[in-house]
């Protein structure tokens, strides 16, 4: 039978692969060979099922390919269980190295002495293989002179910081309550680790099925440094260890540098509970085929001078090294370089340049037919309401439009009438909108047909690869005309949400436009505004009446398509999911898409000519929408920045950092270290997480069934338990009902055994009270599946395999679908139907009668073959298999991963088009404090990538100079108390940002931040004062009201991007900006340094946390989203070179009251 891995076949394909070196492991021609001694030895069990267990990374499990830009390729068999199992492995096969942001892990048996107590029965049941107390103390600080281990850059010598559980990647579960039905865990923290304790004082390797609680057939114990008897919280649980598998787990602070060559190096510091140092599992101590390796490691340690570093292991060469293995990181920041080449007509792909012409075609606006073909000549002359935009038939003037964007975008937003009038008012800073769409190169596959399975299928060597064309709607803000600012208006390119399309830029255009930003918003991949009849009324009705008819239609031109079959287009369906890299590659479309964006922005440039805008039948100059002579936006002399929130924020954070004619980033509530995104936030559960953790069967009682719309959701009855597939549809989660049983063949005391007739996998569980249970299963779509119920409890040899015991008494058994859909779904295809399906099947006439189950647009009657209506994984939370899937997870990510290109503003040198290096551009990163979304940890730890967060002491910027960008100024440090402005995140949980976990509390003076008036009646509660947020940055000065936890001195960090710094004299001038503007200090002595920065903000909007900042509200006292949106248009207006804050550290505050000097 196989086993429910997620690479189970790679374990298969590894394990041949090195079956040639296994015959070479102890060749005694190595480096050094290994000491003699009993201390625990590494694992290096290429046979192990479901997965061999080498360290990992690791490049014994790649091989050599020439067209590989690393040398490098990983190898992957596909062979799998599952065929989500063998879309994932395809992917994998082409990486041409491992994970630059994953982390590193090896496991370790016990030293001899500790298996000797084993066999004896004499062991410590808390006992770990290696000392964890020892190691902890070792790696207290970030000083990694006396640490046990190293990760070794081996071009440079020198290691890489390493997170050992400080806090910098919280663990976490934003909402534990969204794992769906039936969860055993569902009061736990974490997704990873164990929390749980199942059987206190267990000897090693004991099990009994009762005590099982989560079904996984091992008795688990808290992942815990000290255990205690009890399940642990979660600021307990080890991060940097797992004691099922006994492997240590080292994560990089900062991401590594793509195709290069690193050793992760043990020393003998890493020791056993006996003190004897680990051991290499061959006669050298390292891997035969990484000899090589192993010497530059040597020569690397020979060297004394790096004492700082490796403490007394420098000088010293290999005496100190127990065991080194390498691997080599795959290209990341290379892939959308050389793609962004192609569209300036350089490099491989340079006929994207020529193919892909960086031209807009506007729709028209003006007319009395929806469609302007409809329209006959000379109807608009006849109507009196056309006369006023005959000339500009393709604009809309905003103060026609702002009622229409009210109307449509206060249920959508959920708008107060209050908020609804700051938005019109904010509109009247912009003259007109524009829509229209370009061509972008398109690599994931047919545009009109997503397949989550679609990735990019290129050779970056040669240019070869599969490129189709795609029409990418946008959507143009022009600010009116005032003073100084005229057109051709600098540009702010926006990418939106998850879900949502490129008319977001509606509720920001009139606060950017008061800065003379002109924005662009385009529709990314798979997404576009979807008009249902209602909304479509309104629209017609709004911009009917002004002869605007034709917009109807362009407002709802977009990328999106019907996923599911129910006849509605569904606008980012497919954005995230657990197809890693259809995820992955979603991400880097959309970035290619905003690089077109911004080549068609430079085309605006005064001369082309590509459209008749004001219908006197000669072309116009390309932008100049409003036909008036100069194009309105854009053009090779204005400044282009980008931004965007949430999923946009993410393509914000990339595409500055690669678009040469980008100068500044400004994204709001996006995320660095995608995993660390996916394992905590309550945004991708269902869409993401659901297949890895499903199918699911479950069972509840009837009376249990929630309601839909008034609707009852079960053909159950009385006390009667509904079983149920809990299946992924899109970004929600469905269940479908299969059967309905009496307490009698379902209750407590029994025990469900789920069998999938494909691949022979088996899951089991024990029925809880009121016959509740749940049961994961590897499975494809169509796999015939079998529940048995066995009338007694814990009826199984083990809850892994579910053997069942001999004469365990079989009960109930469900093989086919036995109940019909309470109610059934829509369905966009008329032959799709419950009638059509029938008559395919074999059913009786009966069941034909009673109808069918129904997911999405697929049927299935009464009485045909129980079988999965999806495909999963069918994995169980909290256990090593979980953990090692997201480390892979991240290493298929990385390449789309903001974390890895954050370096690139500053820190690393970013190469041009042109072969010369890039020019530091600016980034300032907006969090939302408490974001339950998109986690503010990975926002900062994106910012920390690229030099905006310090996170050591202003000593190591002269001990450690390799260090030095990450060191923080000392009075910045003398200011915090002392502290890196890291570790006042980390102590604050700000990193963590979970108001449920109740760390801090408002002050007594706390109070909805609302001014109560005629118009402004519905305060908000104000129960969140007892669990308020910390708020780092102190923005507000306390004129929220909130009267929010803060630090005596506020952070607001930010620093120049172009200043290296190699000491304290230079880390002092790369932190000018934020030494010299001091929160509080008159504005005399602001910072004004006209020069690119880099930074972080925290935009605290409720106290009890909030995903990204919407639309200004007049009943606040303090209006945060209108402070924060100038903040933010202000940094890119001045290109990235004046944030506000930091330059009037005493009038800030006037942003939010709209009266600053400048406005």
């Amino acid at each position: 039978m196989l086993k429910g891995s997620f690479l189970l076949a790679w374990a298969a394909a590894l394990a041949a692969a090195l079956v040639p070196a296994c015959a070479i492991d102890t060749a005694p021609d190595g480096a050094k060979r290994t000491p003699p001694g009993e201390g625990p030895e590494i694992v290096f069990d290429t046979a192990h099922r479901p997965l061999p267990d080498i360290p990992q990374p690791n490049d014994v499990a790649t091989f050599a390919d020439p067209t590989s830009r690393t040398g490098r390729r990983i190898s992957v068999s596909l062979e799998a269980p599952t065929r989500l199992e063998r879309v994932a492995r395809a992917g994998f096969n082409t990486l041409e190295g491992w994970g630059t942001f994953a982390p590193i892990s090896v496991a370790f048996k016990p030293g001899k002495a500790a298996e000797r107590l084993r066999e004896r029965g004499e062991a410590d049941p808390n006992a770990t293989a290696i000392d964890l107390l020892d190691v902890a103390a070792r790696t207290a600080d970030y000083d990694p002179a006396d640490d046990p281990f190293y990760l070794v850059d081996l071009k440079t010598g020198i290691p890489v910081a390493l997170d050992m559980g400080k806090g910098n990647f919280p663990l976490a579960l934003v909402d534990r309550d969204r794992y769906w039905l039936n969860d055993p865990r569902a009061t736990e923290d974490t997704l990873l680790f164990e929390t749980a304790e199942e059987a206190p004082g267990a000897p090693p390797g004991f099990y009994r099925a009762d005590l099982d609680t989560d079904f996984d057939g091992v008795l688990d114990h808290p992942n815990v440094l000290r255990r205690a008897g009890r399940s642990a919280r979660i600021e307990e649980v080890l991060s940097w260890y797992e004691r099922e598998s006994d492997t240590l787990i080292l994560r990089p602070l900062v991401p590594l540098e793509e195709m290069r060559e690193y050793a992760v190096v043990l020393t003998d510091r890493l020791r056993g509970l006996d003190g004897q140092p680990v051991r290499s599992p061959f006669e050298s101590i390292h891997h035969a085929q990484q000899r090589a390796g192993a010497e530059r490691v040597r020569a690397i340690l020979s060297d004394p001078e790096k004492r700082a570093y490796y403490g007394d292991v420098a000088g010293s060469g290999l005496d100190h090294v127990a065991f080194v293995w390498t691997f080599t990181t795959q290209p990341v920041y290379d892939d959308m370089r050389i793609l962004r080449d192609g569209l300036h007509g350089k490099g491989p792909f340079q006929r994207l340049a020529s193919e892909f012409p960086p031209v807009a075609t506007a729709f028209k606006a003006v007319g009395i037919a929806a469609d302007p073909a409809d329209e006959e000549p000379g109807q608009i002359d006849a109507n009196p309401k056309c006369a006023p935009h005959k000339k500009t038939p393709y604009i809309v003037k905003a103060s026609e439009a702002k009622e229409t964007f009210s109307q449509l975008l206060q249920p959508a937003l959920g708008l107060s009438a209050a908020e609804a009038r700051r938005l019109e008012e904010s509109l009247d800073n912009v003259d007109h909108f524009v829509i229209g769409s370009f061509d972008s190169p398109f690599f994931l596959g047919d545009p009109n047909a997503e397949s989550p399975d679609g990735k990019f299928e290129l050779d970056y060597r040669t240019g070869a690869g599969r490129i189709v064309r795609d029409a990418v709607q946008f959507w143009i803000s022009v600010p009116k005309a005032r003073g100084t600012a005229k057109q051709p208006f600098a540009t702010t390119v926006w990418a939106h949400g998850t879900s949502l399309h490129a008319d977001e830029i509606i509720i920001r255009a009139g606060y950017f436009a008061k800065h003379g930003l002109a924005m662009m918003g385009i529709n990314m991949p798979g997404h576009g505004l979807y008009l249902d009849r209602g909304l479509e009324s309104v629209a017609e009705a709004f911009l009917g009446q002004a002869c605007l008819k034709p917009w109807v239609k362009a407002l709802s031109t977009g990328r999106h398509r019907d996923l599911n079959g129910d006849g509605e287009p569904d606008s980012g369906g497919l954005l995230w999911t657990a197809h890693v890299f259809h995820s992955r590659d979603n991400i880097r479309q959309s970035v290619v898409d905003e690089m077109q964006a911004t080549r068609v922005l430079r085309a605006f440039d005064g001369v082309r000519r590509d459209q008749d805008f004001n219908g006197d039948g000669i072309l116009d100059l390309a932008g100049d929408f409003d036909a008036d002579g100069v194009p309105d936006l854009g053009g090779p002399a204005v400044s282009i920045t980008t931004s965007g929130n949430s999923f946009g924020g993410v393509l914000a954070m990339i595409h500055g950092a690669v678009d040469p004619n980008v100068t500044a980033a400004a994204p709001i509530s996006g995320g660095g270290g995608l995993t660390d995104v996916a394992t905590r936030s309550s945004l991708v559960p269902d869409s993401v997480l659901q297949q890895v953790f499903s199918p699911l069967i479950v069972a509840l009682p009837a009376s249990a069934v929630p309601m839909k719309n008034d609707l009852s959701q079960t053909q159950c009855t009385g006390d009667q338990r509904s079983v149920r597939f809990v299946v992924n549809d899109l970004i929600v989660s469905r269940e479908v009902e299969i059967a309905c049983l009496t307490p009698a063949e379902l209750d407590r005391n029994k025990t469900v055994v789920l069998e999938n007739g494909r691949n022979g996998e088996r899951r089991c569980a024990r029925v809880a009270p009121d016959g509740r249970f749940r049961v994961p299963i590897p499975a494809d779509v169509g796999d015939r599946l079998d529940i048995q119920i066995y009338d007694a409890p814990d009826a199984v040899v083990s809850y892994k395999g579910c053997v069942p015991l001999p004469g365990a008494p079989a009960g109930r058994r469900i093989r086919t679908f036995e109940q019909p859909a309470a109610q059934q779904g829509n369905v966009g295809d008329a032959s799709r139907t419950c009638e059509a399906a029938i008559a395919r099947s074999n059913v009786s006439e009966e069941d034909a009668r009673r109808g069918c189950a129904q997911y999405r647009d697929v049927f299935y009657p009464v009485g045909s073959p129980l079988v999965a209506p999806q495909e999963g994984l069918g994995l169980t939370r909290q256990s090593p298999d979980v953990r090692k899937l997201f480390a892979l997870v991240q290493a298929g990510l990385d390449a789309g991963d903001p974390i890895n290109f954050a370096p690139y503003y500053g820190l690393r040198a970013a190469p041009g088009v042109d072969g010369a290096p890039l020019p530091p551009r600016a980034v300032v990163a907006w969090n939302t404090t408490g974001d339950p979304m998109v986690p503010a940890g990975t926002g900062y730890a994106f910012a920390r990538a690229a030099g905006g967060v310090p996170f050591l002491p202003p000593s190591f910027a002269a001990t450690h100079p390799e260090w030095a960008e990450y060191a923080t100024p000392l009075a910045l440090y003398g200011a915090l108390g002392n502290k890196t402005p890291n570790q006042v995140l980390i102590d604050s949980h700000t990193l963590e940002g979970i108001a449920r976990m109740e760390r801090t509390r408002a002050g007594d003076q706390c109070k909805p931040n609302y001014v109560t008036s005629a118009t402004c009646a519905s305060p908000p509660s104000a129960s969140d004062c007892s669990r308020a947020l910390f708020d780092a940055d102190w923005l507000a000065e306390g004129a929220n009201a909130w009267d929010s936890p803060r630090p005596t001195m506020p952070l607001r960090l930010a620093r120049l991007s172009a200043e290296r710094v190699s000491d304290p004299s230079t880390l002092n001038k790369a932190w000018a900006p934020r030494l010299v503007g001091v929160p509080f200090a008159p504005d005399s002595q602001g910072a004004s340094v006209g020069a690119p920065l880099v930074g972080v903000l925290g935009a605290y909007i409720q106290p009890g946390g909030q995903h990204v900042f919407i639309n200004g509200d007049p009943c606040k006292a303090f209006d945060d989203v209108v402070y924060h949106d100038h903040l933010l248009a202000r940094f890119l207006a001045t290109h990235g070179t004046d944030l506000y804050v930091l330059s009037h550290p005493s009038t800030h505050r006037c942003l939010e009251r709209e009266r600053c000097p400048f406005f």
